[in-house]
């Protein structure tokens, strides 16, 4: 099966967004340059409207839920193809547990799109806005401790109790740069992106749908500098999935309407088991309320659309695509990027 036009669309509009994160400049320290954060994300996210507002009509179009499953259904078997061997095998980081095993090998749609993003934001300038050589938490002024606080969804209890703060702070700012990426694809296609991120289920006796800030917009209650966190739902229970697809963008992302759920780990950031059975009791819970809806799981008669959802583990580098490309793949014209 030919790569349908609206993932080339979506790698498009990635290649637009990394090259609007090039244009960054975060400053060098979080003490000197922090004020520039905002004003720089207004910058980058008008520079990436404007390179995209043609690849905006191709992923538009008239694609019904039917087609839109099926391509779905597709891709995530090529990406069978995409995978490397420490992704097919489960090798490295975090294998162990059987439900992480399972997570690691299972394939997704849009591999190539997210391996673009991860790789950008492993390289973001952000990671400029770590503290100083030799400067501690406690030392920096009031001020200072609450911006660090805001982009790492924080407390002064929790800084204080981390014991490698350096390494913290490079992982949640990665995380935070892949977050921002994926909403600013969102936005710009009027969100109906395939590709959510941050996405939060309430806790886990009924995960509760998302909330939503418009038709398919999700809702955001965090601060400027960083919108994740806090999350909707704060209940001890309640899961964020960094990455979520829905079966059908045009439609709100819910249980009855969740393709796959994607935990992205960058290098030292903890795997834990548990994250993971979470995520499975979430899959049972949208499997059930999919098995309810006889017509939902008939559709294109996809068994796997009444296992409730995909639960995955990306890690970077690890598991990020190999470059192959089918021999019925349509070429596209190059972009020039700076």
């Amino acid at each position: 099966m030919a790569i349908p036009a609206i993932v080339w669309g979506i790698i498009e509009v990635v290649a637009a967004a990394v090259t609007a994160y090039e244009m960054y400049d975060l400053g060098k320290t979080l003490y000197e340059d922090v004020e520039k954060y905002s004003r720089n994300l207004e910058q980058a996210k008008a520079e990436l409207r404007k390179q995209i507002e043609s690849i905006k009509k191709e992923i538009g179009q008239n694609i019904d839920e039917k087609m839109e499953r099926g391509f779905l259904a597709a891709l995530t078997e090529q990406d069978k193809g995409q995978q490397s061997e420490n992704t097919r095998q489960a090798k490295g980081r975090g294998a162990g547990a059987p439900e992480i095993i399972a997570a690691i090998k299972q394939p997704i749609p849009f591999r190539q799109v997210i391996s673009m993003v991860c790789a950008k934001a492993d390289k973001t300038p952000a990671i400029g806005l770590r503290r100083k050589k030799g400067v501690t938490i406690k030392d920096l002024p009031k001020a200072k401790q609450k911006v660090l606080m805001e982009l790492l969804a924080l407390s002064a209890e929790e800084l204080a109790g981390i014991s490698d703060i350096d390494q913290f702070i490079v992982v949640r700012l990665k995380q935070l740069v892949a977050n921002f990426i994926f909403e600013f694809i969102d936005e710009v296609l009027g969100w109906k992106s395939p590709l959510k991120a941050e996405v939060c289920f309430g806790p886990s006796a009924k995960f509760d749908d998302p909330k939503l800030a418009g038709a398919t917009r999700l809702l955001r209650t965090g601060s400027t500098l960083n919108p994740f966190y806090p999350a909707p739902y704060r209940q001890r229970g309640s899961c964020s999935a960094d990455l979520a697809i829905p079966d059908y963008r045009k439609q709100p992302l819910k249980k009855d309407n969740l393709f796959a759920i994607i935990e992205i780990k960058f290098p030292g950031d903890r795997i834990k088991a548990d994250q993971f059975e979470n995520y499975g009791r979430l899959a049972d819970t949208a499997a059930k309320i999919k098995t309810d809806a006889a017509s939902l799981v008939r559709t294109n008669g996809q068994k796997g659309v009444g296992t409730g959802c995909r639960v995955a583990l990306f890690r970077y580098p690890e598991d990020v695509a190999v470059d192959q490309k089918p021999a019925d793949e349509p070429k596209r014209s190059k972009k020039k990027t700076k």
